[in-house]
């Protein structure tokens, strides 16, 4: 199973970053893979392939994770991109506050998992949503000049309440992956 936990984007908060999402894929006309709107997610911790009897191991670090958060609001307030905007491989919503709940609560969460046996991350935690990816036949100089110049011509200011985490399972087809939510946790 191709595993990970991450917080989902309720249903309106959706429909404003496809919003966001449509006015990017207008404004780039590159060989982007951009993620389809169902599929937006804000990822705490990818397992990768994980076997089946270790779910309820996973289970139990979720619900040892959110039993000290309550629900906050986060909003996504402007475009970025790693490794940076000179060189924009990944293009990302990225996030004004709570920044640091976010790195808490996916540091816990890593914790966590760590004493049931997973493997942490050898990388700082850098909360964000993924909206678009570059592929190989991307002309990345182009891009940059014009993922710039749409950086300064748009601003965004999305709210999104974050009160729970869920696990889902990533099923990967030549159409592009297919999630399906195996279990949810609720924050207190």
């Amino acid at each position: 199973m191709r595993l990970f936990i991450a917080i989902p984007i309720e249903n309106r908060t959706q429909e404003l970053l496809q919003d966001q999402m449509e006015l990017a894929q207008a404004a780039l006309d590159f060989d982007l893979k951009w993620v389809s709107g169902e599929n937006l997610h804000l990822t705490l911790k990818f397992l990768g392939d994980t076997e089946e009897n270790k779910l309820s191991d996973i289970k139990e670090s979720m619900e040892n994770t959110c039993s000290s958060y309550d629900s906050f609001n986060i909003y996504y307030n402007h475009f970025n991109a790693f490794p940076s905007t000179d060189y924009p491989k990944v293009l990302y919503f990225g996030l004004k506050n709570h920044k640091k709940t976010l790195i808490n609560l996916q540091n816990e969460l890593e914790n966590n998992l760590y004493d049931k046996g997973f493997e942490k991350e050898d990388r700082d935690y850098n909360p964000h949503l993924t909206f678009a990816r570059s592929g190989k036949k991307t002309d990345m100089r182009q891009l940059k000049y014009d993922y710039q110049e749409f950086i300064e011509e748009n601003n965004i200011r999305i709210l999104q309440k974050v009160n729970k985490i869920s696990l889902i399972e990533s099923q990967l087809y030549k159409s592009g992956p297919v999630y399906e939510e195996l279990h949810t946790v609720n924050f207190n």
